[in-house]
């Protein structure tokens, strides 16, 4: 199944919003792997979710991805399929716990770590 042009517009919906409330975004990089980088996402995550704010959590490690499984999640969908235009982003989120709301990425697909600059 493939989408339409109109749901692959991935920012359709922002357009519609009249008043959109600013949007933080906290990004935790590295270049190197195996640093804590997902550790201190999550907790990172999980403390504001605490405080009570609205926490969207974006799993951007296109090769080693494991946001999901350090909570215990399985999602049927994640990133890759958003970027094949396979799903939209909304039918990827995963509801996480205390209302954290996940965007998994894939682990292990070669594909995801030799994306084209499109």
């Amino acid at each position: 199944m493939f989408m339409t042009e109109t749901q692959m517009d991935q920012a359709a919906g922002l357009r519609k919003v009249g008043k959109p409330r600013p949007v933080r975004v906290i990004a935790v990089a590295s270049g190197k792997g195996g640093v804590g980088k997902t550790n201190v996402s999550v907790n990172l995550a999980l403390a504001l979710v605490a405080e009570g704010k609205q926490v969207m959590l974006l799993d951007a490690d296109l090769g080693l991805a494991n946001v999901d499984i350090m909570l215990g999640l399985h999602p049927e969908f994640n990133l890759s399929h958003v970027i094949n235009g396979e799903r939209t982003l909304e039918e990827v989120i995963v509801a996480g716990p205390g209302g954290l709301q996940i965007v998994p990425a894939s682990s292990g697909m070669q594909n995801m770590a030799e994306l084209t600059p499109a």
